[in-house]
């Protein structure tokens, strides 16, 4: 009988949670209908209708892009592992990211394509800088399995973690691949 009760307390929670999230996303619609009521009473109908237009496709691009992250997200983890802004010549060439949890625990990672001149500078760069760790451990997860599939684990030749000084559920890697071009970028946050 437990398990029922279980059960029945589990289901509520989570439809409790699908409906507070389901609010909390329809918030700039429903702000846009009432304000294009009240426009339409003061004679602007057509920015009201206008604003009304636009709130849910800004909702249905914000929820998109936090389940796919655009390039620069990943530039910026970038920035975080290595403490430098992305060269000029990167280009993310794959990409993956899990969707935080109710804590925040998430995981991203990238294939960062640069030009070689770039891969060098930030390989001499990062070996000189004594904020990171070489050749530091390597955490696995379905989403490094996923990026690195067509790619053996010993084309990374050289690699560097980073701890974060309070934050030690933060785990920042980066490595150099050996075709001296691309760098995997990886972040995890437990």
């Amino acid at each position: 009988m437990a398990s029922f009760v279980d059960n029945i307390f589990v289901w509520f929670f989570i439809m409790f949670a699908g409906i507070m999230a389901l609010l909390l996303i329809s918030l700039p619609t429903i702000a846009a209908y009432f304000l294009n009521r009240w426009l339409k009473n003061k004679g602007y109908k057509y920015i009201g209708l206008t604003l009304l237009t636009i709130a849910p496709l800004w909702t249905a691009y914000e929820v998109y892009t936090s389940i796919y992250p655009r390039d620069s997200f990943y530039l910026d983890e970038f920035k975080e592992v290595t403490l430098r802004n992305a060269p000029k010549t990167a280009e993310v060439i794959r990409k993956s990211a899990s969707y935080p949890d109710f804590h925040g625990d998430y995981c991203s990672i990238s294939l960062i394509k640069l030009s070689k001149q770039d891969y060098m500078n930030l390989l001499k760069e990062l070996s000189e800088d004594k904020k990171l760790t070489k050749n530091g451990e390597l955490i696995g997860s379905l989403e490094f399995d996923e990026i690195m599939k067509n790619r053996k684990l010993e084309q990374i030749k050289i690699c560097f973690t980073r701890q974060i000084e309070g934050k030690e559920d933060h785990y920042l890697y980066i490595g150099f691949l050996d075709d001296l071009q691309t760098v995997v970028v990886y972040v995890y946050v437990s």
